[in-house]
């Protein structure tokens, strides 16, 4: 028995790639949450490379990101010390034609070994309709795959345009339909995707990265991280700090530096189109 989760909620983890739904805040919260996302991506902030590690730059997505309804399922999952790595938003509008090729988390992060995962919490309700994503069951368990022929279409929310090499017919997808302020967790290595919003509706969520700060990564660009719970007597990746306010010059000076080490890494592992969404940040 975990902090948050039950022996059989780790064990489907293992077994499976994935563990849905948690609820990680109330309808409500998740409402205030949503309107603090959407005002700030109007203000152009969430943008192109704005969109990358921004648990740097704004204390409320900091807070929602080391909330114990976040952090002890993760520790169920990974242990004791844990470190944040990354973090994105997703956003479908209905009718947009946007969706996510099959692809699998771990391949532009390097980390190993790969105890990574991803928390995925949503902001709308998600739905099939909407374009929930979909899991492969038990893909996980076969590690690392090589790339497929890229899909650099407009619409497709990957910048790399990443497709895994795999007959992703030959497994029966399981949807990860949401309601607002729940989330799922599911394994880098599990392949995934989401198809088009075919509602009226916008279908927003976010992501955060966690990892065991004692993991490697494949390269020789060291990252950075942010250590959330416990200790880290390995140093390998730089450390983070979190934000003081989203204007603080400091911060953003830091915040931008961890953005330049991510994508560096990104690139280094094959993702050369990194940067084909991109626009300034303010």
């Amino acid at each position: 028995m975990g902090r948050a989760l039950n022996d059989s909620q780790i064990k489907n983890y293992h077994r499976d790639g994935f563990l849905f739904p948690i609820e990680v805040m109330k309808p409500a919260e998740a409402a205030t949450f949503r309107r603090k996302l959407e005002n700030t991506q109007a203000e152009g902030k969430l943008t192109g490379s704005g969109q990358t590690k921004f648990y740097l730059r704004f204390p409320w997505v900091h807070e929602l990101a080391t909330r114990p309804t976040i952090l002890d399922p993760v520790q169920d999952l990974l242990g004791p010390n844990l470190m944040l790595y990354h973090n994105t938003m997703w956003s479908k509008d209905g009718g947009d034609g946007a969706y996510v090729s099959w692809h699998q988390d771990n391949t532009y992060f390097g980390h190993t070994p790969c105890e990574v995962l991803t928390v995925w919490i949503a902001l709308s309700p998600v739905t099939m309709e909407s374009g929930c994503m979909q899991f492969l069951p038990g893909s996980h368990k076969l590690g690392q795959l090589p790339l497929g022929n890229p899909d650099i279409d407009k619409g497709n929310l990957l910048s790399s345009g990443q497709t895994v090499n795999f007959d992703t017919s030959s497994v029966t997808p399981v949807p990860v339909e949401l309601k607002p302020g729940q989330a799922s967790i599911h394994h880098a290595f599990l392949i995934h995707s989401s198809a088009q919003n075919l509602s009226r509706e916008r279908r927003l969520g976010m992501t955060l990265i966690y990892h065991p700060p004692n993991l490697s990564q494949l390269g020789d660009v060291r990252t950075s991280g942010l250590l959330v719970r416990g200790t880290d007597l390995s140093k390998n990746f730089e450390h983070e700090a979190p934000p003081k306010s989203e204007d603080d010059p400091e911060t953003i000076v830091r915040y931008k530096k961890a953005v330049s080490l991510y994508r560096a890494k990104v690139k280094e592992l094959g993702n050369l189109t990194v940067e084909r969404f991109d626009r300034n940040i303010p």
